[in-house]
């Protein structure tokens, strides 16, 4: 999952001898809220929509962007999971991707990430997802795996997706015609059976559990 194994080079950076009108026409046409900005093919940072907006008013025919720009990008070494929480820390859509001479390499946004982790077996494969819960110290991998194999189910996948108070909440993916039985085995270990999802249900039902789900870890 090493980020230049997903990287582009659709959208061109911006250079630093560019006008903030000219740098917000590729903001607009690609929906982004950041475009890098490079001497060369130097880094120099990230300038902001927000920022390039005020800059146009100003309408001065050389800008310096250095007070502006914001030091964010990923390494050749970098993670999806790295990228998601880069963006999520900077309010970003767009991140580049630099190596170690501070040149260029590409880019990866928001969009392109969801349609990774949308092709994803977790994600796209047929099968049922589950969310139980069980006490932190309780927690393991194995027996969960255990627990669907042993019922003769597949396992897709697996994912901490929060916690509360002393409970870890995990959900899980697997296809099995032994639904009942599997969650009444992780009931017999101690785990309690949250909420339980097919592909077959509608999406307005999906959204409606969700958001239960969501109000029961915040109360």
């Amino acid at each position: 999952m090493y980020i230049t194994e997903y990287l582009s080079n659709d959208i061109k950076p911006g250079k630093i001898n560019y006008s903030p009108n000219q740098l917000l026409e590729v903001i607009e046409e690609n929906k982004l809220n950041h475009i890098p900005l490079f001497n060369g093919l130097h880094f120099v940072g990230n300038i902001s929509e927000e920022d390039l907006i005020e800059l146009s008013l100003e309408d001065k025919a050389e800008v310096d962007y250095s007070s502006y720009v914001e030091n964010f990008f990923l390494s050749e070494s970098s993670t999806l999971l790295e990228a998601i929480q880069m963006m999520y820390t900077n309010q970003t859509n767009i991140l580049p991707i630099i190596n170690e001479q501070s040149k260029y390499l590409g880019i990866i946004t928001e969009s392109d990430i969801i349609k990774i982790f949308a092709n994803f077996p977790f994600v796209s494969s047929q099968g049922i997802s589950m969310l139980v819960s069980i006490t932190e110290k309780d927690l393991s991998m194995t027996s969960i795996s255990n627990i669907i194999e042993s019922n003769n189910g597949k396992i897709l996948g697996m994912m901490i997706v929060g916690n509360k108070e002393d409970s870890v909440y995990v959900l899980l993916k697997f296809s099995s015609s032994n639904l009942l039985t599997i969650g009444e085995t992780f009931e017999r270990y101690g785990y309690q059976v949250i909420q339980k999802f097919y592909n077959d249900e509608k999406q307005e039902l999906l959204h409606s559990r969700y958001e239960q789900l969501l109000k029961y870890m915040n109360t």
